[in-house]
């Protein structure tokens, strides 16, 4: 089987572990995550109202630490602090869904004829 074809299947997997995993993630981890936040007097990212681009950056906060830096937009101390470990592995799930999904994008792009 030519690399463009497993690639385009694996394309496939990758997009739905992408869609499912990131609906997941902004239902129940990135809810739980918000309501913590609050209570310690810390408003959510008043830039992101319901269509989910606050998604990546609560990924990253969770799994790098340069990514908890404060800023003006979002502030990441409080992402680490409060994520669960279910919210950890769905985001897990989700970050190597995209870079998968990134990957088999570029192959079946290159190699296709």
């Amino acid at each position: 089987m030519p690399a463009a074809h497993l690639a385009g299947y694996s394309l496939i997997v990758f997009m739905i572990g992408t869609f499912a995993s990131g609906i997941l993630f902004s239902r129940i981890s990135v809810k739980h995550i918000n309501k913590n936040m609050e209570k310690d007097g810390v408003l959510p990212p008043s830039w992101d109202k319901g269509i989910g681009a606050s998604v990546s950056f609560y990924i990253f906060s969770m799994f790098f630490e340069r990514s908890r830096i404060p800023t003006p937009m979002f502030d990441g101390r409080f992402v680490a602090k409060y994520s669960r470990p279910i919210d950890k592995v769905i985001g897990a799930v989700h970050l190597i869904s995209v870079t998968g999904m990134m990957l088999c994008l570029c192959i079946v792009s290159y190699f296709s004829e």
